[in-house]
């Protein structure tokens, strides 16, 4: 029998000499590949948006197991639904018209995604005053809804363009969703190690969508498309430009518009910003109005001002309270240990004491922020840049007279911190009747949370001191907590309480400091441990509830 010739797509045989390749790599599939790299790119830009909205959210709305909830279901809705109408479109539409969608869903993502950039700086401290589970749903809605469901409509597009060169099996469906899949595993690594670290979350949309802009221009003046088409196109494409590049150098401006929106925005300077996968830090010059109040300067992380000091040194946040505790309960410690830098405050007070201080701190932004802003030296004191659990996990001997844990991230200690193995870590550090001051907040509306805390670090240390206002109005209010293996005497804070002057709160919380024994917590307070740590859930509504408290500052400062 006579072997019969192979066929190209153009119906001519391969031309004799050339790989049978290179000739099938014309026309039809050069142009599939080049919407397979489009696919790819966008199934980046999807992951890396949501990746970059949870971030964005953040001083609004918080970071509580019911904010991920709101996000994550946002994003697979608009995602199928994407999905959906994409299936749908490609069964109605001819060739030419996919392949003019496939181009234009990127340009609709890029005005959508600019458009939110501008949007929610006003918006969402709006929303913050309404219930924040609801708002967090409306804010992703914001951020996510027409780029998610534009860019995945893309892949039914591809694949119905694709099935006239792949018409059996699966007519490479699963070729395109490998594609956008690994294009969205790259936006999260590109996201995480590259955009967080050098870019505000702000510009970072705003970059996204200028790319998303320039990529379709490239496409569109490659391919032949109708002239009016392709003017249509390119006009898009211009367009988002523009307000990219509008916004990218006119922040600044954008930005006091927005401070002189509050009463309150010319009482604060940001004087600094830095950006990490660990949260976006602001250093502040706060002015405020009032006779005898003094100038100071804030370090805000996320939305929440976690150190404040007036220009003299007086310190008016909670680091200055736990001083007084080590005052009163370690005063001679020759050998400290801080987990949780921020400002520098604590390590910097103890080193003026003398004896040795050891500080970890895990985002090396903060003792970035603190040796600029703060007058934090780091001479004399041992800094490592580590997460405290595995810095106390692999500490061989009991070395520390006194540790301070003030190891707050967002709205709350991140729950692998808060369980019975780590203060056991914890308590294997201390010396001989070494003391352990906690930095926590107590719920007055959520005591089961308050009291499983409580019972989690009784259940390694014998002896355990709470310390909480009597004055908070109802609201959650941070607090202490005091932890040994010896006996700790309330009387020591009282007493403490009538030496000098302090702030009222300080004097009132002082003042209600009280033994907290096994016997004094409800039988069903349970001890949380790694295998099963339910902090998340326990303080999902405490946390809604603290951010609520500080989510009303001016909204250039929470726009991150």
């Amino acid at each position: 029998m006579a072997k019969k010739k192979k066929i190209t797509p153009e119906g001519k045989p391969p031309e004799k000499g050339r790989p049978e390749s290179t000739t099938q790599l014309k026309g039809p599939q050069v142009r599939l590949r080049q919407y397979e790299a489009l696919i790819f790119i966008t199934g980046a830009v999807t992951l890396s948006l949501e990746v970059l909205a949870s971030r964005i959210m953040t001083p609004y709305f918080g970071v509580s197991l019911y904010i991920w909830a709101g996000i994550l279901s946002i994003t697979l809705i608009f995602l199928a639904l994407g999905y959906q109408l994409g299936g749908r479109f490609s069964r109605r539409r001819g060739k030419e018209a996919l392949q003019l969608s496939l181009l234009a869903a990127p340009l609709w993502a890029g005005l959508s995604i600019v458009l939110a950039a501008a949007v929610y700086p006003v918006v969402f401290p709006f929303l913050a005053t309404i219930n924040l589970i609801v708002a967090s749903f409306l804010g992703g809605i914001i951020l996510l809804a027409l780029p998610l469901v534009v860019l995945s409509a893309m892949n039914p597009l591809l694949i119905a363009l694709a099935r006239d060169l792949n018409p059996e099996g699966d007519a490479g469906a699963g070729r395109v969703f490998f594609i956008s899949t690994v294009g969205s595993v790259a936006g999260v690594v590109i996201t995480a190690f590259l955009i967080i670290p050098h870019l505000t979350n702000f510009r970072a949309l705003l970059w996204m969508s200028l790319g998303l802009g320039l990529v379709v221009a490239g496409m569109s003046l490659a391919q032949e498309i109708p002239g009016s088409r392709k003017k249509r196109l390119l006009g898009g494409c211009a367009l988002i430009v523009i307000l990219s590049l509008v916004l990218l150098a006119g922040q600044r401006a954008y930005f006091r518009m927005l401070a002189g929106m509050s009463e309150i925005g010319k009482n604060f300077e940001v004087l600094a910003e830095y950006t990490s996968v660990f949260g976006n830090i602001k250093i502040l010059e706060v002015r405020p109005e009032g006779e005898g109040r003094k100038p100071a300067r804030a370090y805000l992380q996320d939305g929440i001002i976690q150190n404040m000091v007036t220009a003299d040194g007086v310190i008016l946040d909670h680091t200055g309270f736990m001083m007084r505790l080590v005052e009163a309960y370690t005063p001679d410690a020759k050998n400290s240990l801080v987990l949780g830098v921020a400002a520098g405050m604590i390590p910097r007070a103890l080193h003026r004491r003398g004896g040795k201080v050891t500080a970890v701190e895990i985002n090396p932004n903060s003792l970035t922020a603190a040796t600029e802003y703060f007058e934090f030296d780091p001479k004399g004191i041992e800094v490592h840049v580590e997460d405290a659990r595995t810095f106390v996990r692999r500490q061989q001997s009991p070395a520390y007279d006194l540790v301070i844990t003030d190891l707050f991230h967002g709205d709350c200690t991140p729950d692998y911190l808060l369980t019975v193995e780590f203060f056991r870590e914890v308590k294997a550090c201390l010396a001989p009747g070494g003391v352990v001051v906690i930095n926590t907040y107590f719920d007055p509306a959520n005591e089961t949370a308050n009291e499983t805390i409580l019972a989690t670090v009784g259940a390694v240390f014998p002896y355990l001191l709470e310390l909480r206002s009597p004055s908070s109005g109802g609201l959650v209010s941070s607090a202490c907590m005091v932890a040994a293996n010896g006996p700790l005497d309330p009387q020591k804070a009282v007493t403490l309480a009538d030496k000098g002057p302090m702030p009222a709160k300080d004097h009132q919380t002082l003042k209600a400091a009280r033994l907290v024994t096994p016997a004094m917590l409800p039988p069903e307070s349970r001890v949380v441990s790694d295998d099963h740590n339910i902090f998340s859930i326990l303080f999902a509504s405490s946390q809604l509830r603290y951010r609520s408290q500080f989510n009303k500052l001016p909204a250039n400062l929470l726009v991150n």
